[in-house]
């Protein structure tokens, strides 16, 4: 049975629930957040999930092998214990097939380097093209306030 493995959002159990792929396999959607999940990824395509949920206060515990994934949820953010490149990482390792591209999943885990995309794109399509607003970027915050220093002084 080919199984999905998606991150937060509505319940998309429940959108798939009773349809099949081909008319001859049954889909079993498994829900949870990056948080909730573990995976073990072998570079032969081999891939483990181990999720740890509660539904309706009773805590669900389950193994299962993605056939492919569908991601909802951001995998990086500066708050404490919110970065889950690694489980995207993993994905990737074992070669899973993602609705939405995990390489650009992990790519927008750095805004910058997002941005950084973006403007070369600009540079060869046009401004007119891909309009974008100018930004400036420091490496730390200690270059920032010399950089704001310099800069007022001119």
């Amino acid at each position: 049975m080919p199984s999905c493995c998606t991150t937060q959002g509505f319940a998309r159990a429940k959108v798939f629930r009773g349809k099949k792929i081909l008319g001859d396999y049954d889909i079993k959607v498994e829900q949870a957040e990056f948080s909730e999940v573990n995976l073990v990824s072998y570079s032969n395509g081999n891939c483990s999930v181990d999720m740890q949920v509660f539904r309706g206060g009773t805590k669900v515990v389950r193994t299962f092998r993605p056939d492919f994934v569908l991601v909802r949820q951001h995998a990086f953010s500066m708050a404490q214990n919110e970065d889950f490149r690694n489980l995207i990482i993993g994905l990737q390792y074992a070669g899973i097939p993602s609705v939405n591209s995990l390489d650009s999943i992990y790519n927008l885990c750095d805004k910058p380097w997002a941005f950084s995309q973006l403007t070369n794109n600009q540079k060869r399509l046009g401004s007119d093209k891909i309009p974008l607003i100018d930004q400036t970027f420091y490496p730390n915050y200690k270059d920032m306030g010399s950089a704001m220093f310099s800069e007022s002084r001119t």
